[in-house]
């Protein structure tokens, strides 16, 4: 974990969130990041845009528990896997955005079931 209960991953506009598990760790590791929370900032033009999603390890653990499923065993050091740019950004909630230095919010917009979603991407449970 690396920001209080969360899971926090950066990568290039259109680059892949990697994950890395210690040899010693990896398991335990992998099994906790179905439990935790995940953000994901992609970044461009110098960071004057940024993006930060979220998605619940329950979303991604169709991941991890393939992951966990093809976990080496010897290995070397670290085992890494990642998740793409395109799952994220089509299935993350965006919280926030960055351009040129300003916060932007994504405008939440009330269903006619009077419920809240937010756009433009829909809440993912």
């Amino acid at each position: 974990m690396d920001l209080s209960k969360y899971e926090v991953k950066s990568a290039e506009n259109g680059g892949a969130y990697e994950y890395q598990y210690h040899k010693n760790t990896g398991k335990e590791k992998l099994a906790h990041d179905m439990e935790v929370g995940h953000l994901f900032f992609d970044h461009s033009d110098n960071l004057r845009l940024v993006d930060l999603r979220y998605a619940s390890g329950k979303q991604l653990s169709l991941f991890f528990e393939a992951w966990l499923t093809e976990y080496p065993n010897p290995y070397r050091q670290r085992y890494r896997k990642s998740v793409p740019f395109a799952w994220v950004k089509e299935n993350g909630l965006l919280l926030m955005s960055l351009r040129g230095g300003e916060v932007e919010y994504p405008q939440i917009k009330p269903t006619a079931a009077g419920n809240f979603k937010r756009s433009p991407i829909e809440d993912p449970e």
